[in-house]
């Protein structure tokens, strides 16, 4: 009789081991953002938060600092289900909806409202586009907007094509607004640009402050060059198989926070770029300006290739459907 109370009281707490192991959910996530910054600190505010209303069900596992690789290593890992999701910059979310990248084209944005207005609009039309490709879009994650930075001060638009230029390999878009402005690329990983500037094999990057900031490319540039050139879209992928592996409450929770906090993460973001302006100024970088005139040539080149890649990267009805965008947040704003 006792070795069948045994036998009964161990089957029991095997089986609620199991069930217990079974009921707890990982979401593996990987980015590029270092510890320590705003990424970081507002992904791991959120995964505290998940925990805590999902009683430990459910809860992120965080990969940061490019360990994972660059976005197209992350991509690659997610199509083997070794990570589940990722925070993307446009580059990364471009490889899979080559589309969105049409968020990305020079000179199209001025302002956050206009980031903003666009983006809110535009969000249900991309969500079920890469719900077809087989990922959930989370919410959008900008890096805000990007501008040049150089060892050596171009004062004019001949100098700049002097200028051995980075550019995100693979990106497209970068491929084509800086041949078509007439720069000098290299092509490289993310992960490679710190050496690359520190070994003389670039000397000039593009980035929004805070990335200049964060991944250390401040300490090898002494210029920026304003205005910026562009503004850098980003955004939260998850795998369509692992979210539709959630019971329907963690469905919720996950999609909920992650809309919340990516908010958040957007506000505090657009701050800490107006603070890294500072802190760059503060740790010698120039701030500078191409003439008028030279900078008025760049934008029209530039924005020749709006047109030059509809019907390539995207339709020319998707361009034609932002560009009305942004003409009905101007008049809202009037």
């Amino acid at each position: 009789m006792k070795m069948s109370k045994f036998l009964a009281a161990a089957l029991i707490c095997l089986f609620a081991s199991c069930v217990s192991a079974k009921d707890k959910y990982v979401l593996k996530f990987a980015t590029i953002a270092p510890e320590g910054t705003t990424w970081m600190n507002t992904l791991e505010e959120m995964n505290k938060e998940i925990i805590a209303e999902s009683n430990g069900r459910l809860k992120l596992r965080i990969y940061p600092g490019g360990i994972m690789g660059d976005e197209l290593d992350v991509l690659r890992k997610m199509r083997i289900n070794q990570i589940h999701g990722g925070g993307f910059t446009g580059v990364g979310l471009g490889k899979i909806l080559p589309c969105v990248r049409v968020l990305d084209l020079p000179y199209l944005f001025n302002t956050n409202n206009e980031v903003d207005y666009v983006d809110n609009k535009m969000f249900d039309f991309f969500l079920k586009q890469y719900d077809a490709k087989g990922y959930v879009l989370l919410g959008w994650a900008e890096a805000g907007f990007v501008y040049l930075f150089s060892q050596f001060e171009a004062k004019t638009k001949d100098d700049l094509k002097k200028l051995k230029l980075w550019a995100w390999q693979d990106d497209p878009i970068a491929k084509a607004v800086f041949e078509g402005i007439g720069l000098c690329t290299i092509p490289l990983p993310v992960t490679d640009v710190l050496t690359s500037l520190q070994v003389g094999m670039i000397d000039a990057v593009y980035s929004p402050p805070l990335g200049a900031l964060a991944l250390q490319w401040y300490t090898r540039v002494d210029y920026m060059y304003s205005p910026p050139i562009t503004h850098a879209s980003g955004g939260v992928l998850v795998s369509k198989k692992f979210v539709n592996s959630l019971p329907d409450d963690l469905k919720k929770i996950l999609k909920d926070k992650f809309k919340k906090y990516l908010r958040i993460l957007n506000s505090r973001s657009r701050q800490d770029n107006e603070k890294a302006k500072e802190i760059l100024k503060k740790n010698g970088i120039k701030i500078i300006s191409l003439p008028d005139a030279d900078l008025e040539k760049i934008k029209i080149d530039a924005k020749k290739v709006w047109n030059n890649l509809a019907g390539r990267q995207y339709s020319k009805e998707l361009l034609d459907t932002v560009k009305n965008l942004l003409k009905e947040s101007a008049d809202a704003q009037k």
